[in-house]
């Protein structure tokens, strides 16, 4: 006769329902007790970062204010605010308090789940600093990259702010990113697209940035925005002769540039050039796989062949750089960051092959970092690994270019 499978199974539910029940009894109990000592952190901290403050009176945050601000409280004394921002994790909330002349009366972090500890270094680092001074600090051995002090920062930044705000007055408190997206489509006469810096494959003269969208093009030249519809027409008003005529050129160049692929390459290109285009002006892109410090860490503790990350390199007639891209990469949170950014492509742009060179050709893992104020093109401060290997991938494309246009350019 056929034992019932019957009875372990009740057993089991029975099992389960019990310790349910436990894990909510327990919650009930610890829920309130972690909501009483960070409620607590945080009135203790109101005294703490506006020591001359009475009468704290909480006040209501509204879309007004910057977005990582959390809470406000008007006092006998000025504002305090609380913030809470992303540095390498979620969840750092940060305490400001503002006097009644603008400057920062004091700064705690009151909660944070940060890897490096920076954010206790910097507690109290921009007492007296107001909104027409404040700049960015970074804590000890912490790059420009440091997304722990860059948080800090952007927290100090949103109180300074919110207290104008609570005054009664007013300011921008768009993020950069923001703004440029605003003057993008403030060019073109849209309204909530996207853009995206244009990579370059032609030299544009007189052009110091391009960002596209689904609707046409923001051509900037100094601080003007100038905006230029896909059927070549500018739409931005008031737009001198001068900068009319730069325009109307730079599109017809930007818009008849195509990509052929080179299928057929010359022996002696590397190997991580994985793919080369000619436009018909013959200016070559290079897609590039360059080993940082992910493919670094791979190879010497796992003997993995992973970890790259991947850029595009234009390189002109002329042979100088037109522009670099990182197009995707794994490197380590705020040094991979800081290769994906405008400004250190600017680096490279109009470089020729002598003018790069490998700062560190054989990076060890404990040694060669590249202190702050060493000189060279793509240098990252304490990136040994990612500077080396963009380094490296630049200068392979460089070498892929000499070899091609050595023997006849595309075939």
């Amino acid at each position: 006769m056929k034992k019932s499978n019957l009875m372990p199974s009740l057993v089991l539910g029975c099992i389960c329902l019990v310790v349910a029940l436990l894990l909510s009894v327990v919650n009930m109990f610890t829920a309130p007790v972690i909501e009483a000592a960070n409620s607590a952190a945080a009135n203790a901290a109101l005294t703490e970062v506006l020591p001359n403050g009475s009468n704290f009176e909480e006040i209501e945050i509204t879309a007004d204010y910057p977005a990582v601000v959390t809470k406000g409280y008007k006092a006998d004394g000025g504002y305090v605010f609380q913030m809470s921002v992303v540095g390498y994790k979620p969840g750092l909330v940060i305490m400001c308090g503002v006097d009644t002349e603008g400057k920062i009366a004091g700064v705690k972090h009151i909660q944070s789940s940060e890897t490096y500890g920076m954010e206790a270094e910097l507690n109290g680092a921009y007492v007296g600093d107001t909104l027409d001074s404040v700049e960015l600090i970074l804590a000890t051995g912490a790059t420009s990259g440091s997304k722990s002090s860059k948080a800090y920062f952007d927290a100090i930044k949103a109180a300074l702010q919110s207290a104008v705000i609570a005054a009664g007055g007013s300011v921008d408190v768009r993020t950069p990113e923001q703004i440029l997206q605003d003057n993008c489509n403030a060019a073109l006469g849209t309204e909530g697209k996207t853009f995206t810096r244009w990579f370059a494959t032609e030299a544009l003269s007189g052009i110091d940035a391009v960002y596209e969208s689904d609707s046409g093009y923001a051509f900037v030249i100094g601080e003007i925005f100038i905006g230029v519809n896909l059927s070549g027409e500018i739409v931005t008003q008031d737009v001198s002769l001068d900068n009319t005529s730069t325009v109307t050129d730079a599109y017809t160049l930007l818009s008849g540039s195509s990509l052929t692929e080179l299928t057929t390459l010359p022996e002696g290109i590397d190997s991580k050039v994985e793919k080369v285009y000619v436009t018909a002006s013959g200016n070559y892109v290079f897609e590039v796989k360059a080993s940082g410090y992910k493919h670094a860490t791979n190879m010497e503790f796992a003997g993995i062949d992973e970890g790259y990350f991947f850029i595009k390199v234009s390189i002109g007639a002329d042979g100088k750089i037109i522009d670099v891209l990182t197009t995707s990469h794994s490197e380590s949170s705020g040094f991979g960051d800081a290769c994906a950014k405008d400004e250190y492509y600017e680096q490279y742009r109009g470089k020729g092959d002598a003018d790069v060179t490998v700062t560190v050709p054989s990076p060890d893992f404990h040694g060669d970092l590249i202190a702050d104020g060493t000189q060279g093109v793509g240098i990252i401060a304490s990136s040994t690994f990612t500077t080396t290997g963009y380094q490296k991938a630049v200068k392979s494309a460089f070498a892929a270019f000499e070899l091609i246009t050595n023997e006849g350019g595309n075939e």
